[in-house]
């Protein structure tokens, strides 16, 4: 497990397309996951730059991906993004766990339970008192 580099970009958007159209094709059509892609699930760099964004690695490939926000921003990548994603304030905001993507041959594995507890530590450290798992749904 390691936080996720700018230059990780492509391989994580790579992971999303792989994990959505595997993992989430029994819930989504085709159609909703190819609207999903790159919008609601991509990368969202602020979130790389924020040191918030993790990945789990097994002999160099990514098998995971996930994180959490101090920023406004409820979900998505950048393409979702319309304004200022400002900081929230750990005295009075909740911390945002954003979605997780595995492997689909790594699924069932603990992988999303391990980025869980990463972004829970790293909460608790940036001065948060509560997180919110389930922002704008």
């Amino acid at each position: 497990m390691r936080l996720a580099r700018k230059e990780d970009a492509s391989a994580i958007e790579m992971l999303i397309r792989i994990s959505a159209r595997v993992l989430q094709s029994s819930q989504y059509s085709e159609a909703q996951i190819d609207g999903a892609i790159g919008s609601v699930f991509g990368v969202d760099h602020q979130l790389l730059s924020d040191h918030t964004y993790f990945l789990a690695e097994h002999k160099g490939q990514i098998v995971g991906c996930g994180g959490w926000s101090k920023r406004k921003t409820l979900f998505g990548g950048d393409a979702m993004k319309r304004e200022m994603d400002i900081e929230l304030d750990p005295e009075r905001d909740s911390a945002r766990i954003r979605v997780f993507f595995v492997h689909p041959g790594w699924a069932r594995r603990g992988i999303g339970r391990a980025i869980l507890q990463r972004c829970e530590k790293a909460i608790q450290l940036a001065g948060f008192r509560s997180v919110d798992r389930n922002p704008g749904l």
